[in-house]
């Protein structure tokens, strides 16, 4: 089920995304409005065992990032597989305000300009092909107020055990000449043809190595 996130949330600053990002359908750059320097990923098991929590890091903004590895257990013993489900969610930080900077609410705000998708070795979800050898299938729990995906919110669940990677982009997906670039169907398109084929830029595009045990 589909989960409103609160609009009242008070705006943070300005964000922009990382150097190494790809460029949109029509080969502008990413549109720059801020910094990001962190995104934290809480996976909240839903049968009540403790929440694991993983971080990419730049702080420096330096392109070294910190990237903490994701690792879960799955419901299963060692020798069956048995799917277990989380609720997750996403925070997007500015380290290099003093204190550090929450953009989490400044995406929320402008939810209709912003979508996470998840996709990797690691993963299937409705930004990917189908992907047999996925650990993780990922699903959107939240939507915009135009009833879009955005993907601070989500339900996951383990498929599979053994190690691959989650690739989750943020895009930034600007109005162009006052008409919406952010549209059903942006997914299928980063499915079928990668980020290449749809609009805008990537604010935040980072790898985590991840192992479902």
């Amino acid at each position: 089920m589909l989960r409103h996130l609160p609009a009242s949330l008070c705006l943070a600053l300005l964000f922009t995304g990382c150097d190494d990002v790809e460029e949109d359908a029509s080969g502008d750059k990413p549109h720059s409005h801020g910094l990001v320097t962190r995104l934290g990923i809480t996976f909240a098991p839903d049968d009540g065992g403790d929440p694991v929590r993983v971080e990419w890091a730049d702080p420096e903004l330096d392109g070294d990032p910190i990237i903490d590895p994701l690792i879960l257990d799955d419901a299963g013993d060692d020798d069956t597989h048995v799917a277990r489900t989380f609720s997750v969610e996403l925070d997007v930080w500015n380290d290099l305000e003093d204190p550090p900077s929450e953009v989490t609410p400044e995406i929320l705000e402008l939810g209709v300009e912003h979508w996470f998708f998840f996709t990797g070795s690691a993963t299937e979800s409705s930004a990917t092909e189908a992907n047999p050898d996925a650990l993780l299938a990922w699903e959107y729990a939240d939507e915009d107020a135009e009833g879009l995906p955005l993907g601070l919110i989500n339900d996951v669940s383990t498929v599979g055990v053994g190690e691959g990677e989650l690739v989750v982009t943020l895009r930034h997906l600007v109005p162009n000449d006052g008409q919406p670039t952010k549209v059903e169907g942006l997914d299928a398109l980063v499915a079928a043809d990668g980020f290449s084929a749809i609009p805008g830029g990537n604010d935040i595009q980072v790898v985590f190595p991840v192992d479902v045990q």
